[in-house]
């Protein structure tokens, strides 16, 4: 799931979490020392610690730093950090509150939520040598601390810890199924997205894909400073191959037809069915002269298309009508202009390519 998420919804997320914990952690405190589980004093140096561990990797993570480790590298770290503070916090409380165990258990948990397996049982290694390195530092220093209680909690800590490297493992396969789902997800959302674009006849974009697209490259061009030209193409007698030979003929006529003038633009040019037998062609990054150029390998493609339903394997013709995009000119214009020249082509017998005259 982690790889579907942009890196500022990953920052966020990760961010939302470690301050959720630290927040805990500081609830916890509080409430040991208001019950006088464990004395003011070290409760707000914990909380100072935690805020000051908190801001560090917040401020690692804002200015780009933590990048240089992969996530988990970077989680384990913090962790680590945070072990290493509840082991010093062990030691100044002087008696090793039962309060402390449960703090390594809420890092851990936020660890249990993004690390695999393997990491976990390092970092509970960790914590363990830790605390106990401030039990026994307190035992040498010659603190009276009650022993069977200390390692009661040192025992149960243990068996915590375990116990979350064994909860990894369902806990990263409904990780992994929920990426799964979440990835099946988005395609579908993109596959649907994509057939509402399309015209359902021809498969090429529909009325309502081009007018965005037109609208967005016009944006474009206005920005850069760049051409943009449009072609409207009109399929040829389609009415003739609906009377002689049927609707069927007619609509393989129209896939040819698109399948042909689509083969003759480039990636980056955009064509579409605008409505009936009439297609629409948008080419970015293109004056008038190239593109009647790219209309001339249009129709010269749609002519060498044989419809075998029709008898005589009559070949297929179009005509176009040329514009290119005028400074400070909305959609609706431009398309008129290239409408007319279609006409134009029309009325002048069709199967060819007309441009305005500049």
């Amino acid at each position: 799931m982690e790889e579907t998420r942009t890196p500022a919804a990953r920052h966020l997320r990760r961010s939302l979490l470690g301050a959720g914990s630290v927040v805990a952690m500081a609830l916890v405190l509080a409430l040991a020392a208001a019950l006088r589980l464990i004395r003011p004093e070290v409760v707000l140096q914990g909380c100072i610690a935690l805020a000051a561990l908190a801001g560090i990797s917040y401020a690692m993570m804002r200015s780009g730093f933590s990048t240089r480790l992969s996530v988990p590298d970077f989680i384990s770290a913090q962790l680590g950090a945070t072990f290493l503070l509840l082991a010093w916090l062990s030691y100044l409380a002087e008696d090793a509150p039962a309060v402390i165990p449960v703090l390594y258990l809420v890092a851990m948990l936020y660890g249990l939520l993004l690390l695999d397996r393997s990491r976990l049982a390092v970092l509970a290694v960790f914590a363990l040598l830790a605390h106990g390195t401030a039990l026994f530092m307190l035992i040498d220093h010659g603190y009276r601390i009650d022993l069977a209680a200390a390692w009661t909690q040192f025992g149960a800590l243990a068996l915590a810890l375990a116990w979350f490297i064994y909860a990894a493992g369902p806990v990263l396969r409904l990780r992994a199924r929920l990426a799964e789902a979440h990835r099946r997800l988005h395609e579908l959302g993109a596959q649907a997205a994509e057939r509402a674009s399309r015209d359902a006849l021809t498969g090429a974009y529909n009325r309502l894909h081009l007018i965005e697209a037109l609208e967005r490259e016009i944006a474009r061009a206005e920005r850069i400073g760049k051409p943009l030209s449009i072609a409207r193409v009109d399929l040829d007698r389609l009415a003739g191959v609906n009377e002689s030979h049927g609707q069927v003929a007619g609509d393989i006529a129209l896939k040819r037809f698109a399948a042909a003038a689509s083969s003759a633009l480039r990636d980056v040019d955009v064509f579409g069915r605008y409505g009936g037998k009439e297609f629409l062609a948008i080419m970015p990054d293109t004056d008038l002269k190239g593109a009647v150029i790219a209309a001339e390998r249009i129709r010269a493609a749609v002519a060498r298309e044989p419809v075998p339903e029709v008898d005589g394997r009559r070949y297929l013709s179009c005509t176009a009508g040329v514009a290119e995009h005028r400074k400070g000119e909305n959609t609706r214009l431009v398309l008129a202009r290239a409408e007319t020249q279609l006409n134009f082509g029309k009325a002048a017998g069709r199967d060819r390519v007309i441009a305005e005259v500049r």
